[in-house]
């Protein structure tokens, strides 16, 4: 495992962490989502879909519509960021698997 191996990981594992105002199920199932993973009740399945396939396109009413739901800014920021770990993280296993694919790539 490289150093950035273990620091995926360790990103990976602090989306499910303690601390938090939002509950630890529901931020993995965020980043699960925006991995392509299955969807969840709104809003948070197309915030979570949407920020995985274009973050850009995310709209305001999807960020507001995850607000009234957490009812806190810090906890919609939450998801928001569970959702952008989870889809970065997608794409980093994606990368990690074509290296090791590749026939001329260094280990």
């Amino acid at each position: 495992m490289t150093d950035h191996d273990a620091l995926a990981e360790a990103l990976r594992s602090r989306i499910g962490g303690t601390n938090g105002l939002t509950e630890a199920g529901l931020r993995l199932k965020v980043a699960a989502r925006a991995a392509g993973g299955p969807p969840l009740t709104e809003p948070f399945d197309s915030l979570g879909r949407q920020i995985g396939e274009a973050a850009y396109r995310v709209t305001d009413d999807q960020v507001s519509a995850v607000r009234r739901a957490t009812a806190s800014d810090r906890a919609a920021f939450e998801i928001v960021m569970s959702a952008a770990v989870g889809a970065g993280l997608r794409r980093w296993d994606a990368a990690r698997r074509a290296l090791r694919e590749a026939s001329d790539a260094p280990p």
